[in-house]
């Protein structure tokens, strides 16, 4: 029969999110699915802006999914490919204010999630 007892976290297979980490992660999804929702609505869906939230919301979902996608990196990597399309975006077309809030809103969310994952 196997052994359900719970674990020390150093024993457990498989990291777990805390919930700073669970809460962070639904928020920056929320965040890029109401930035999606926002440029759709005003009829400005900018390609590269809308392609690095949909990154974010992939990296955000995974993590609460999939326990192997619990990692620093994760939303690290997410956080960098979004603020890079971002980026390129900017220096090609210009931004708003709200537009700078909400990248750095993004990655600030991003990069408190990744401390929040490290052990």
């Amino acid at each position: 029969m196997a052994d359900l007892r719970a674990r020390p976290r150093s024993e457990a297979l498989t990291p777990a999110v805390g919930t700073l980490g669970r809460v962070l992660t639904i928020v920056v999804a929320l965040v890029n699915l109401g930035d999606i929702v926002l440029h759709v609505a005003i009829d400005q869906a900018e390609p590269l802006r809308i392609a690095g939230n949909v990154v974010v919301i992939a990296a955000a979902v995974g993590m609460l999914v999939v326990a192997a996608l619990r990692k620093p990196a994760v939303p690290i990597v997410a956080g960098s490919v979004s603020l890079v399309l971002n980026l390129v975006f900017i220096v090609t077309s210009g931004i708003g204010g709200l537009g700078a809030v909400l990248i750095a809103l993004t990655t600030i969310l991003l990069a408190l999630l990744a401390g929040s994952l490290r052990r």
